[in-house]
Formats: structure tokens, C-alpha cells, sequence
């Protein structure tokens, strides 16, 4: 009827406009709700076995996160991130994936070198990630130089990790981060899994909050 007839909702927005808004407002966050629901019962399942964890390992919240070094807006996220964790400190467990973009040149040696300091210390790995990410101005000017000074303040052995990071098991760590986020159609950066719900892009504080609320609440 209303493929017939639009002036039907030209006229109820025209003589209701606040009325008028309130309902379509309404019918969105209820198609939203519904949509939620239904990611929470059909979550996507990442592997995450064997896989560098910041935060307590049996968290009931787990957020992955499929990032890349050189992505601004993957800076951008790191800050709300940190807020998550400290706010459920004990609830909450970060997971990073990676997806180097291919126009960004020293993407991939980053997400490798991570892979590679995680097989050293877990903690080393995510204290690359934060160092990585608080200069990444100085990574785009300084490409191989800055990784290698950052795997030493991370605090391993420098040559090992280096080593590794050339190794094909390590690759294939991140080719398989790649598919994997293609399979859940997970594209760009940054992406992340909050309990298997995806969120696309750095949203804010309050988007994660309210999946996290309604994660533990399904629980």
C-alpha cells in the first residue's frame, strides 16, 4: 500500500513530524535489538587457541580485535580499548588479529614481529602493540628502524624475535587472521568480536558497553 501511495507517509511526517520521528526511532532500535539478539545466539566463533591474551584468561568477555599498525583508525580505538579493560578489569580479555592492509608497507613486518615477541611473552607482545600504536607516526617515517628499536623496548630477545618473524608458521599466522576475518565478513580497519558480535570500525565507548551488558546478561 505504501509502494502505491507514499504521500501517505509524506502527509503523517508533514502533520506528525515529532510523532512521526518517535516511530521510526522506535522501529529502528527494535531492529536493532532483534538483530542483536540473533548475533548473540549465532556469535562467530574465532580461533583463539594459543593466541597472545591481555587480561584474565577465563574472562566471561572476550574482544577480539583485527587491527593493523599503520591504520589511524586503529590508533583511535587503542584509547577506548584501555578504557574497556580498566573499567572491567577481571571480566575482559583482548585477543588482536591482524589485517595489514597492502597500502600500508610496514603493516605486515609489525603484525609479524608481534606474532613473534608473543612467542617470548605474552605481555611483551601487547607492550609492542601499545608502543607501536602511541608513535605510529614515527613507524610510517621510520619503517624497520622504529620496529626493531620497539622489539627491544618491548623488552625479548631482540634477534630471536627478529628471526621469527621471518619464519612461515609465523606468516601463516597472519594469512589465516586475513581469512578468517573475510569469512566472518569482517572488512577494513579496525574490526573487532565482542563475544562473537561483531563491531565494525572504531565505534564508541558506549557501543561496546552495550554489548558487553547484554553479553553478560545472556550469560
Amino acid at each position: 500500500m505504501l509502494a502505491q501511495h507514499p504521500e501517505i507517509v509524506y502527509e503523517a511526517f508533514r502533520d506528525h513530524p515529532e510523532q512521526f520521528s518517535a516511530l521510526v526511532r522506535s522501529a529502528m532500535a527494535t531492529a536493532d535489538s532483534i538483530r542483536l539478539d540473533s548475533a548473540l545466539q549465532h556469535p562467530k566463533i574465532p580461533r583463539i587457541a594459543h593466541r597472545a591474551v591481555l587480561g584474565e584468561l577465563s574472562a566471561p568477555i572476550t574482544i577480539v580485535e583485527y587491527s593493523d599498525f599503520e591504520c589511524p583508525y586503529c590508533r583511535n580505538a587503542r584509547p577506548i580499548l584501555v578504557a574497556l579493560m580498566q573499567a572491567h578489569a577481571g571480566q575482559m580479555r583482548l585477543v588482536v588479529k591482524h589485517t595489514p592492509l597492502e597500502e600500508h608497507p610496514d603493516a605486515m613486518p609489525a603484525a609479524l614481529l608481534f606474532e613473534a615477541i608473543a612467542r617470548q611473552d605474552a605481555n611483551a607482545a601487547y607492550r609492542f602493540y601499545d608502543d607501536l600504536f602511541e608513535h605510529q607516526s614515527q613507524l610510517r617515517a621510520d619503517g624497520s628502524g622504529f620496529l626493531r628499536r620497539a622489539v627491544a623496548r618491548a623488552g625479548v630477545d631482540v634477534s630471536r624475535a627478529m628471526a621469527d618473524a621471518e619464519r612461515a608458521d609465523v606468516r601463516a599466522v597472519i594469512d589465516s587472521d586475513v581469512a578468517e576475518a573475510r569469512s566472518f565478513g569482517l572488512e577494513g580497519t579496525p574490526c573487532f568480536l565482542v563475544n562473537g558480535v561483531p563491531v565494525v570500525g572504531a565505534q564508541p565507548v558506549s557501543t561496546f558497553e552495550h554489548l558487553i551488558a547484554r553479553s553478560l546478561k545472556s550469560n
